[in-house]
């Protein structure tokens, strides 16, 4: 499943909506270099 970015996003609140950790979010991604720059359109694994 993924979540993709929309303005006002943070890797914190795409995984509260999703019920898992902004850790999780960044081993699903490894493609995410800077956890704090994530931008519009950006397409994010979930689970």
């Amino acid at each position: 499943m993924y979540h993709y970015v929309r303005r006002g996003d943070t890797l914190h609140k795409i995984a509260q909506c999703h019920g898992t950790s902004v850790r999780r979010l960044i081993s699903l991604n490894p493609q995410i270099s800077n956890p704090n720059y994530i931008y519009p359109g950006q397409r994010i694994r979930v689970h």
